[in-house]
């Protein structure tokens, strides 16, 4: 791999990176993500595949059924740590689904269909680990204690590995909801029916609640009363309005309110009894899981289906536990929703006229994902127009016509970093949108993809699998599914690290992360989209190119992008390309050149040459021309 030579080039231009090697002192903005299902990941360990006292049918000894449990651990997650796989793709924090104990099955979920609680997100037990992915002994043979103390000291352990890798660790949170661990007692008979959808699913009741919820006791699905025992084990705390299939894409007040399917809504109204016990005893949950486990952060879930209240209470409450530590935790939300207006407000206190400090550090950019993918995501050699994805990078750093405030809160948090700093970039997850790669999406067009999320602002987010080009191949464009939850290394193959560390993706994306490294304005810098594929000539179809740059234009990066399949060119002979940031301030200085940085590993036979720059008045401009399928890095010196 020369991923080291690409490093070299950008240090030896004087574009560093800060040094600093240890997990804890490294800015979030420095960081790369790389996220695990961890029941996908790779079986490390077979004997809790099958827990103690739970149904074996609910285990995929194959792997292949999406709805059931494929056997992935945090022993699967310590030996690519041990064997050093993370720290080769050069990602710098892992960030797993919620590891918390679950209810292990629902007979009725999307399409009716019976799913069973492997991603994480159906909790039973808020202070217990799950025992599908824990491990009696520890990777040295010592013995864990029996039960919730020997879980958690396992998850202990793997986070102290991470730490010892300078790898952080991001956990999974829910707030909004838990798992099906009530049941609507739909005829009255006072027992739980497991074979009635009626008793599963309710309809949504705009006035009043169903008042006939019902604890469910069925412990070979873990489906039990909610733990710990306290606000969240009683019955009044949750809404038991029902589901509305319409909620999530809602935004007037009912996506707040109700069930997802068979998942039990959690009321975090302000007006409601409960709200201060609700929001310290969630405080008092997840604070030790950076206090005592040693999380570095939380990912939050369906940020948008709690009341904006709930979060600014919550995050305030949290940081103030934590005193000084807070300022090393991130807190980053999931709002399934494209408007930047949307994503935004979550950076905010809902209190936000009175005061300004951040609610939420950041927001999964969705807005950024779907513009990408109109770019990017098509079948052989097509694409998209790129100019949504030109208006998301500027909707960054912008706001809504006459408003009051920006999209993100520019107001730092403890670490003097701002929400469009800590915003998350990716192009694909877990959720219904699925992978990237799906059937007809090449594996070069997906090492593209992770170009634009390396070179792009924000911290970037890897999917799991997606560094050896992984196949959702069940998968089809323009249509949202799970397929892409499909398991990464299968039981027994432990070997594959090893060949997947030699294949092109791997190459092509840890070359990509040391050229983020090895810049400051790939890290840092602001983005200044330079052009659009224009319309008026096909000599720059599928061309889209950005400049990232510290704003003093000490240090300038372009970042050119050519999705056709033949050479095209980046600005047009009657209209060069002006390089210029997003004030039209020039970024380049009379004397400076452009000179392409060769990604060995991202384009073969790429060359290092120097473009020739024209100056229209006080307007550097140049004409790039960018190989086929390709993306390009130019430097300014």
């Amino acid at each position: 791999m020369k991923s080291a030579l690409v490093s070299l080039i950008f240090i030896a231009a004087g574009i560093a990176g800060n040094g600093r090697a240890g997990a804890e002192e490294r800015a979030w903005s420095d960081d790369i993500i790389y996220f695990a299902m961890t029941d996908r990941f790779f079986d490390g360990d077979a004997g809790n595949n099958v827990p103690r006292g739970s149904e074996a049918q609910l285990y995929d000894r194959a792997q292949r059924d999406l709805d059931r449990y494929h056997g992935g651990d945090l022993r699967g997650l310590e030996k690519a740590l041990q064997s050093g796989y993370f720290t080769d793709l050069g990602v710098t924090a892992l960030w797993i689904t919620p590891p918390v104990k679950n209810v292990w099955n629902s007979r009725f979920d999307v399409g009716d269909a019976a799913k069973t609680g492997y991603h994480g997100y159906w909790t039973q037990d808020f202070s217990d680990l799950d025992p599908h992915l824990t491990s009696l002994f520890s990777l040295d043979g010592r013995k864990y204690p029996a039960g919730k103390e020997g879980r958690l000291q396992h998850y202990r352990d793997f986070v102290a590995l991470a730490h010892a890798k300078g790898i952080k660790v991001i956990q999974d949170i829910v707030c909004n909801h838990t798992g099906p661990v009530f049941y609507y007692d739909a005829d009255g008979d006072g027992e739980f029916d497991r074979g009635r959808k009626e008793e599963w699913i309710q309809p949504f009741r705009e006035a009043g609640f169903h008042g006939n919820a019902r604890w469910a006791h069925e412990p070979a699905w873990n489906q039990l009363r909610t733990g710990p025992e306290g606000v969240l084990s009683q019955l009044g705390t949750y809404t038991r309005k029902g589901y509305s299939p319409g909620s999530l894409g809602k935004n007037d007040g009912e996506e707040v309110l109700c069930d997802f399917f068979s998942l039990r809504d959690i009321q975090t109204a302000p007006d409601s009894p409960h709200f201060d016990a609700l929001v310290d005893e969630f405080v008092r949950i997840y604070a030790p899981y950076i206090e005592d486990i040693g999380v570095d952060g939380f990912r939050i879930d369906t940020v948008k289906h709690v009341h904006h209240e709930f979060w600014t209470a919550f995050a305030e409450r949290l940081r103030k536990r934590l005193g000084e530590k807070a300022g090393e935790v991130i807190l980053f939300g999931e709002a399934y929703d494209g408007n930047p207006e949307v994503l935004g407000r979550y950076t905010y206190r809902s209190d936000w006229a009175r005061d300004k400090r951040p609610c939420l550090d950041g927001l999964l950019n969705f807005q950024f994902c779907w513009s990408a993918r109109g770019y990017l995501r098509h079948a052989g050699r097509d694409f998209g127009n790129a100019a949504g994805l030109e208006r998301s990078m500027r909707d960054l750093h912008g706001g809504p016509e006459g408003g009051a405030r920006p999209y993100y809160n520019p107001e730092p948090g403890a670490d003097g970093l701002n929400a469009r700093q800590k915003s998350i970039t990716f192009i694909e997850n877990h959720d219904g949108l699925n992978r990237f790669r799906v059937r007809g999406v090449s594996e070069r067009r997906n090492i593209l993809a992770n170009a634009m999320v390396l070179t792009t602002e924000g911290i970037p987010c890897l999917y799991y699998g997606t560094e050896a080009g992984l196949e959702a191949r069940d998968g089809e464009l323009g249509r949202d599914s799970e397929t892409g939850r499909l398991t990464f290394v299968e039981r027994g193959a432990e070997g594959r690290f090893a060949k997947i560390r030699k294949s092109g993706s791997f190459a092509a994306l840890s070359g990509l992360i040391a050229a983020r490294k090895g810049s400051r304005a790939l890290r840092e810098g602001r983005t200044g989209p330079l052009w659009v594929d224009s319309g008026a000539s096909q000599s720059d179809d599928g061309v889209f190119v950005f400049a990232r740059y510290l704003e003093d234009r000490s240090e300038v990066v372009v970042v050119a992008f050519n999705l056709s399949g033949r050479e095209r060119t980046a600005g047009l002979p009657e209209n060069a390309m002006a390089v210029v940031g997003l004030q039209n301030e020039a970024l380049v200085k009379p004397g400076q050149e452009l000179k392409r940085v060769p990604l060995e590993d991202v384009n073969e036979g790429a060359r290092a040459e120097t473009a020739e720059l024209q100056w229209d008045g006080a307007v550097p401009r140049v004409v790039l021309t960018l190989p086929a399928e390709s993306v390009t890095l130019w430097r300014v010196e």
